[in-house]
């Protein structure tokens, strides 16, 4: 796995953890909702075809997991601790995309001001 995304992609990267956050806004968890996880593990999905660099599928992958569980019966309190497992992975996430589009370097900052 190359660590070398294509601007796009690393943009249709974020898009994908926009809609992630959309679906967890919209739906809190801790009951069965089918619809809530298909639309977060499509969203995965989307991510995960895009993204060639090892960091970003492992939280990809742990994505998908807590969606697993947080969407299916739980109590309050797990609901939580997912939710916060989410929101740190899809953080890590966002670090990751930074530091690959910042590896670009000076001539990559040029060309996008152009």
């Amino acid at each position: 796995m190359g660590a070398r995304m294509k601007h796009a992609d690393l943009q249709k990267v974020r898009r994908s953890l926009a809609g992630m956050e959309a679906v967890l806004a919209k739906s809190h968890g801790g009951a069965a909702d089918d619809e809530s996880l298909l639309e977060f593990r499509g969203l995965c999905w989307a991510a995960l075809l895009l993204a060639d660099d090892s960091e970003c599928q492992e939280q990809i992958d742990l994505l998908v997991q807590c969606a697993k569980d947080l969407y299916s019966e739980r109590d309050h309190e797990r609901v939580e601790t997912l939710r916060s497992e989410i929101s740190r992975a899809l953080s890590a996430l966002r670090a990751r995309l930074n530091s690959l589009e910042s590896g670009y370097g000076k001539r990559w900052r040029d060309l996008r001001a152009a």
